[in-house]
């Protein structure tokens, strides 16, 4: 399903015009953009673009030059390229050159077209999945190394003082060096722990639909300790909603967005509330706090892997919590952000749009 933009570059406008009915009939939800020579398609930089069809014969340049160029202004499009006429050399190129497919002009109508598109998004998400995932592990091993070294090495210098004093007799040393190694073992786990949430961050089984003071009341479960420590205050107002969704990560979302809040408090006891509203496609949740805030600059890289504020690096945490937060959020077809008109403390959004994936697999079944 196309509900973003796809982009025509084709200089005949009759081309265009054939282009634009068989889209329209097909995405009534999505914007279709033409342009008639590469710098015009160029103008979009800032669109998202979903779909490219690209005219393999333009003013100037064919449309394989074009194609890096598009790739690096829209990395995630499928670009397909179309000709006047049926070639196989000009096809093996362009499927080379990293075009999704190609297609000759006289070939198109739109049951063609619905089938290039889904077959072109099917396998380039199952490219960019496959991309991500190569990111993340590449990530994982990284902080392994750099993170887990330090207390592998605590653990190692404590053993041997351990020994020499415990040799010595004095075991209340021995008592307090005992203490150190577990933190340091409690240090590891923890990491390891997140990592691996952020890895793999989904639930078994078929999302379901669930209250959302359900998913509240398991997310408050699992830090009731440290909100009685932090005398903080949870105020709720979920509408008694109903959430269609995988009831555990959406409580891990609740838990981390709460923790965040107790971890980055102001001098004042947390107040966080946490709201919820209906969408015509889902819901969204919003978590707000009285906390130290979050710059402007740092307001989208939060929610990247291992991106942690400058000044809470005193604090404890990994860097991972708000990036699981982020895939949870993207796996139920939703987004995460933090409010920019927000001064004081943070309050962070986010949507969960499963039901409209559900809806669709079921109609094309």
């Amino acid at each position: 399903m196309v509900d973003k933009n796809i982009l025509i570059v084709d200089d005949d406008i009759g081309d265009r015009k054939l282009m634009r009915r068989h889209l329209s009939a097909l995405y009534p939800t999505a914007t279709i953009l033409e342009a008639e020579n590469g710098e015009q398609a160029r103008s979009y930089a800032d669109e998202e673009i979903e779909v490219v069809f690209l005219d393999y014969l333009l003013p100037g340049m064919s449309g394989l030059d074009l194609l890096s160029s598009f790739f690096r202004l829209w990395p995630q499009s499928v670009i397909f390229i179309m000709t006047g006429q049926g070639d196989e050399e000009i096809a093996k190129s362009a499927i080379l050159s990293g075009a999704a497919d190609y297609i000759s002009k006289s070939a198109i109508s739109s049951g063609a077209l619905h089938r290039m598109i889904g077959n072109g998004l099917q396998v380039a998400r199952m490219k960019w999945r496959i991309e991500e995932h190569q990111k993340e592990l590449q990530q994982f091993s990284d902080v392994l190394v750099h993170d887990l070294r330090a207390p592998i090495r605590a653990i190692k210098f404590l053993s041997d003082q351990i020994l020499e004093d415990f040799e010595a007799g004095d075991l209340n040393e021995v008592k307090r060096e005992f203490d150190m190694m577990k933190r340091s073992v409690t240090k590891m786990s923890d990491l390891i722990e997140r990592l691996a949430s952020h890895i793999n961050p989904h639930s078994e089984g078929a999302p379901e639909c669930v209250s959302a003071d359900s998913l509240l009341d398991s997310a408050c479960l699992a830090v009731a300790q440290d909100i009685a420590n932090s005398e903080a205050e949870i105020v709720a107002d979920l509408g008694g909603l109903e959430v269609f969704c995988f009831p555990p990560d959406i409580s891990q979302l609740l838990q981390n967005l709460i923790g965040n809040s107790l971890k980055y408090r102001s001098s004042a006891a947390p107040l966080i509330r946490v709201t919820a509203k209906p969408l015509s496609l889902g819901v969204q949740f919003s978590v707000s706090d009285n906390g130290i805030g979050v710059p402007e600059q740092y307001r989208r890289r939060i929610f990247e892997p291992f991106k942690r504020l400058q000044r809470s690096s005193d604090l404890p945490g990994t860097g991972l919590g708000l990036a699981t937060c982020a895939k949870i959020a993207k796996r139920h077809n939703g987004d995460i952000w933090c409010d920019p008109d927000v001064s004081e403390g943070t309050t962070i959004h986010f949507t969960l749009k499963l039901r409209q994936n559900i809806e669709a697999l079921s109609k094309s079944a």
